[in-house]
């Protein structure tokens, strides 16, 4: 998320008022992922490490709503990012990573990745994702 977006979404969510307020403290916004039904056996969620990110490959991003207009950043392809995924999750297994933080924490970018742990099973992989709003 960027941090104009970040902003519109804190005031989009609390009011301006109390936007203003949560923005002199320390807040962010995170993802909440975890598989639904089955164990996750293709396209599981990966992560990049931060430390393999380099500044420029961030993108920013524009959503278009009915209602309003959002701003994500996304990630240019470079084959210097270091990617990470946790193996064959189960519905008991909650991902929760940083997508924008007032205080500089490292945003993680992820995706799902191109890949089938065995050929034998064929479950789909179904998820659930809440970008959710935290305060500290």
């Amino acid at each position: 998320m960027s941090v104009d977006g970040a902003k519109q979404r804190l005031i989009d969510i609390l009011g301006p008022e109390q936007a203003t307020e949560w923005s002199n403290g320390h807040y962010a916004f995170i993802n909440v992922w975890r598989p639904v039904g089955d164990v996750i056996n293709s396209a599981p969620l990966g992560f990049i490490l931060p430390s393999s990110v380099a500044e420029d490959d961030w993108i920013l991003l524009d959503l278009i709503y009915p209602d309003r207009k959002g701003q994500i950043l996304g990630l240019a392809a470079n084959p210097d990012h270091e990617w990470v995924y946790m193996s064959k999750m189960t519905p008991h297994d909650v991902a929760y990573f940083n997508i924008f933080d007032n205080r500089g924490r490292a945003s993680i970018g992820h995706s799902a990745l191109d890949m089938v742990e065995d050929p034998n099973i064929s479950t789909i992989r179904k998820s659930i994702e809440s970008r959710t709003l935290v305060r500290y």
